[in-house]
């Protein structure tokens, strides 16, 4: 079972008293497995006849906004929990790319058949807390035991190209292995074109928790090639390739902090060796703080003839606060402002980072 805390059980009770069954579902489920716990939860919920009346039902506990009308999703602030709750759905491939569908919820649906549309069986588990009972139609329990990512259903599996780097990242973060029905799926799908149907920037936020979120990234690596995607580094040589592949996981053991420096750490691992990285990053992002920190961290990794680990930052956050400043969003800026003057080599000492920081507030 899973211990849930007392105000959760209470809005659950209090959707119970109106005849509505909150099944939690998705990543809170499926890392309560692995130890992990998060206070972003999914919550679907059965016998919903209307979404203004789930609406006049939520708002006594928090702050309550409809953001997916299409997929009648329901976004609560609660005891410092983000919820999302909607009613079971189907989703039918209607056009072009991962957002090419037409959705449908239901009141009546079963969880079975709602769990259908969902990507791994890892993701497809659900938990009744009121029975105190998991519910596992596809056995996503077993597979995480196994450390095996399986698809919930080829046929479905197939209608969403993100789904390939989806399991790329899922592979490498909680270290599973591909099962051979999934690898030949995204084989396929990648040889003809999946790639091509997806924004670059959704394809960049799949890496982005791939090279962030996992241990060893390079599990996720070797999968994408064994799919038939490399492709997305090219021009990069295969000795290159399997290089990058042995920097990136002791990278992960050094990433700093904030996400542009080690976004900037992960993709200059890989691409140090490539005859135009900046031509790579185009292809991926359109965002120009990772591209420039990046380039910066290759010229310098290049120039001091480590490839291994750019060095430490100079300016840390509690040399912020030991200026006066208070711990807020802007420490982010700052901190990159400062290592990229760093990279550039405007100063080389902890005390002229100092003098520098201080001609910047």
């Amino acid at each position: 079972m899973i211990a849930l805390p007392y105000p959760l059980m209470q809005l659950v009770e209090h959707l119970s008293h109106h005849g509505i069954r909150s099944i939690f579902v998705g990543g809170f489920v499926r890392d309560h497995f692995s130890g992990h716990t998060t206070h972003d939860l999914d919550i679907e919920l059965y016998g919903v006849t209307s979404l203004e009346s789930l609406e006049t039902l939520l708002k006594p506990f928090g702050k309550v906004g409809l953001y997916g009308k299409s997929f009648g999703v329901i976004k609560l602030t609660y005891e410092g929990y983000s919820i999302d709750f909607s009613p079971p759905r189907t989703e039918s491939k209607s056009g072009f790319g991962h957002k090419g569908f037409e959705t449908t919820w239901f009141s009546d649906m079963g969880f079975t058949a709602a769990a259908r549309r969902r990507d791994f069986t890892i993701n497809a588990i659900g938990y009744d807390p009121l029975t105190q009972t998991f519910l596992d139609p596809y056995g996503g329990i077993a597979d995480l035991k196994a450390r095996t990512l399986r698809c919930v259903d080829p046929e479905t599996f197939v209608d969403d190209p993100l789904r390939i780097l989806r399991a790329v990242q899922f592979a490498a973060r909680f270290e599973l292995s591909c099962d051979n029905t999934l690898l030949a799926l995204c084989r396929e799908m990648i040889a003809e074109g999946a790639f091509t149907e997806l924004p670059k920037e959704r394809i960049f936020e799949e890496f982005k928790k791939l090279f962030l979120l996992s241990a060893h990234p390079s599990i996720g690596l070797k999968l994408l090639e064994k799919m038939g995607g490399r492709h997305l580094f090219e021009p990069l040589s295969d000795e290159a390739w399997n290089r990058a592949q042995e920097r990136i996981d002791t990278i992960a053991e050094h990433r700093y902090k904030t996400d542009i420096l080690a976004l900037g750490q992960m993709f200059a691992a890989v691409l140090i060796e490539c005859t135009d990285p900046v031509k790579v990053l185009e292809h991926l992002t359109d965002q120009r703080n990772v591209i420039k920190t990046t380039i910066q961290i290759i010229n310098y990794a290049k120039h001091s003839g480590d490839f291994i680990l750019p060095p430490e930052p100079l300016v840390q956050g509690r040399d912020l606060i030991a200026l006066g400043l208070t711990p807020s969003e802007e420490f982010k800026s700052i901190l990159e402002k400062a290592y990229s003057a760093q990279l550039n080599q405007v100063f080389f000492t902890h005390e002229e980072a100092l003098a520098w920081l201080v001609t910047q507030l």
